[in-house]
């Protein structure tokens, strides 16, 4: 069996500024140095009508995320995308606090979806979705307690796993 490792996952996004300063600001990753690329041969490996794009890496903890602005970028038929659709879901973090990511969020052109609260154990998780400027789904979670932060581990089946792989920071962002 052929074995890899975790590279990134890329995110097509319509205004690159827009999207690294939301992503920079309400979630806390910090970017990498920008860089572009055109020419057909280009577009043709991407898959892409596009003439050219920029990019960004991305890093939250072990996370990498890849922000692409192609030009022209195309929009979706509609936006957010229906979750029960295939492809790309959504884009899970933990959080201190899921209300102030949801406020900042809302701040730099995102929006809160959904949100609710559920017991695993001995205290409270708060989930939340929210969608980026560009209509991109992002899980918010928030555990109070290192044993509630288990047992949603344990009923996920991460428990073996290592999940999550660390505590978010204490600033009240990811």
């Amino acid at each position: 069996m052929a074995r890899g490792s975790y590279s990134h996952l890329a995110v097509s996004v319509a205004d690159l500024d827009r999207a690294e300063t939301f992503y920079k600001q309400v979630l806390g990753f910090r970017a990498g140095a920008r860089y572009r690329s055109a020419g057909r041969r280009v577009a043709a490996f991407m898959e892409s009508e596009a003439s050219s794009f920029g990019g960004v890496f991305l890093r939250l903890g072990d996370v990498l995320i890849e922000l692409l602005g192609y030009e022209p970028a195309r929009s979706p038929d509609r936006s957010p995308r229906a979750a029960d659709e295939v492809g790309y879901a959504h884009l899970s973090l933990l959080v201190d606090d899921v209300e102030v990511v949801v406020a900042e969020a809302g701040r730099h052109g995102g929006s809160l979806r959904t949100r609710f609260e559920h017991s695993f154990a001995d205290g409270v998780t708060t989930i939340a979705f929210l969608v980026d400027p560009d209509g991109n789904r992002i899980e918010l979670i928030a555990h109070s307690t290192p044993v509630e932060r288990a047992a949603h581990a344990e009923y996920l089946g991460l428990a073996e796993l290592g999940w999550p792989a660390a505590a978010p920071s204490r600033t009240g962002h990811a």
